[in-house]
């Protein structure tokens, strides 16, 4: 098994969503609309640890599996995971937007600055154990947006960044890796896709422990982009339909929302 911090990357990811979700009940422990959003975490949990267990049994790089195009869907299955509750129950929906609302951007900045974590996959690139094309297209960009996002938690804590300026910046986040990376594993992967041949291929980005990054760890990033990018987005449809300005700077959504 090869050297990595995937997984203490993921634990970390997960240890910050049920830290925002303490802190939230901290702040008001008899909301029951939480308990939904605790479920739905320790879901991903399961989910996070199981993907992990079928890197660790080698099943991604696996010749029935790689048979299947699965650079093309692991993501997308762990998208799915995560977005279905959040579209079929409307506690989740409600307690990730109290969450959201009472979390400060520079956390959800500081967040993502964990994406500094593909320093890693650059050493490796350098030792012949990483892919060069994917660093190249993918890990180098998620580096700068990583390192980016200690410049946007201090533009946070100063209240001059503004809620299109931080919903953009999110954006940007998810955009460095949707669709771009799914397609270029699969595009090293062995398969009728398989135009890319260099070596090392991108088996050894499905081989564990660093098959834990584009199942579940990446993805994850993305997913939190995406929730904090949804909300902003409703903020400023709020703002918009009442005719108030919503280009302040805040610390919490709510706080932005009420101050737009």
């Amino acid at each position: 098994m090869q050297l990595s911090s995937t997984p203490l990357l993921a634990a970390l990811e997960l240890a910050f969503l049920f830290l925002l979700a303490w802190c939230h009940v901290r702040r008001k422990p008899y909301r029951a609309t939480i308990a939904p959003v605790w479920l739905y975490f320790l879901w991903l949990t399961i989910y996070g640890v199981s993907t992990s267990l079928l890197g660790a049994r080698g099943f991604y790089v696996s010749e029935e599996l790689l048979r299947t195009l699965p650079g093309l869907w692991l993501a997308l299955a762990t998208v799915i995971a995560a977005v279905a509750p959040v579209l079929f129950f409307r506690g989740v929906r409600t307690g990730l937007r109290e969450i959201a609302d009472a979390t400060p951007w520079h956390w959800f900045a500081y967040f993502h600055g964990l994406r500094i974590a593909a320093l890693g996959t650059a050493y490796k690139t350098m030792t012949g154990e990483f892919p060069a094309y994917f660093e190249y297209l993918i890990g180098i960009p998620d580096l700068l947006f990583g390192i980016s996002a200690f410049w946007i938690a201090q533009k946070a804590k100063k209240g001059s960044l503004t809620m299109r300026g931080f919903l953009l910046w999110n954006l940007l986040g998810a955009f460095i890796i949707v669709p771009w990376a799914p397609l270029l594993i699969q595009l090293g992967l062995p398969g009728p896709l398989h135009l890319i041949t260099g070596t090392p291929d991108a088996t050894a980005i499905l081989a564990y422990p660093m098959s834990i990054a584009p199942v579940f760890g990446v993805p994850m990033f993305v997913l939190v982009n995406l929730w904090v990018a949804w909300r902003l987005l409703e903020h400023l449809n709020e703002s918009s339909g009442t005719g108030r300005a919503s280009d302040d700077s805040g610390n919490g959504l709510r706080m932005q929302a009420t101050r737009a």
